[in-house]
């Protein structure tokens, strides 16, 4: 067993909370365990969709609001607070990890680590994670609010081809016009994070090729 577990924070899709996205990665987690130290953060907001109203663990990164995209907005940049104070208190992370509208948080927060508006202002002193593992994700709309840069940070986008919810191609675009390096990994079943043999074997293939591990 290593001596030093590499942390990333994980990010998770909407509608879940950190715990119930712990639940859903177990075979990831434990696959990894011995490399890789996993930290779950909740989101901010209460998830609005009508079907999550009535449980009280469903939470989002932002609510989708395409009357009122200054409101949208709102709620992104809160989530951008939230955990930039969450890093700054926990970390430093080596990674991020992030699963459908978390993926697309994963990227906004990315950009913003290296935007100047925010890298100096709410990010600062926020250490900069030196990958990113991005699971059925899609390029958010808000994304030119924080910057239209390439983001450097190396990542690993994976997209199923048998994702109704997320269709692969929303994926690739993400890779396309988010990231400056970016791996696209496809996998041919739906809307979930792989974690059998095969996909651990290629998470520590990424790590390893960006000389992380």
């Amino acid at each position: 067993m290593p001596g030093k577990l590499f942390r990333v924070l994980c990010l998770h899709g909407y509608t879940q909370s950190a715990q119930r996205f712990r639940e859903r990665t177990g075979p990831f987690r434990r696959g990894l365990k011995n490399e890789v130290e996993l930290v779950y953060v909740t989101a901010p907001h209460p998830a609005t969709d009508f079907a999550s109203q009535e449980d009280g663990d469903s939470w989002a990164w932002w609510n989708r609001m395409p009357e009122d995209a200054d409101r949208q907005w709102s709620e992104i940049s809160a989530s951008l607070r939230m955990l930039g104070s969450t890093m700054r208190e926990q970390g430093p992370f080596d990674g991020v990890m992030g699963f459908s509208q978390g993926a697309g948080m994963a990227a906004m927060l990315l950009a913003a680590l290296q935007a100047p508006g925010w890298s100096s202002g709410e990010m600062a002193g926020v250490a900069v994670p030196r990958f990113a593992i991005l699971i059925a994700g899609f390029y958010p709309d808000m994304m030119a609010r924080i910057t239209t840069a390439a983001i450097r940070t190396p990542a690993l986008v994976v997209v199923g081809t048998g994702d109704a919810l997320v269709p692969a191609e929303r994926g690739r675009q993400l890779a396309e016009r988010a990231f400056a390096r970016a791996q696209v990994a496809e996998h041919a079943g739906g809307h979930f994070v792989p974690g059998n043999s095969e996909w651990r074997a290629r998470y520590r293939e990424f790590l390893l090729q960006k000389h992380i591990l």
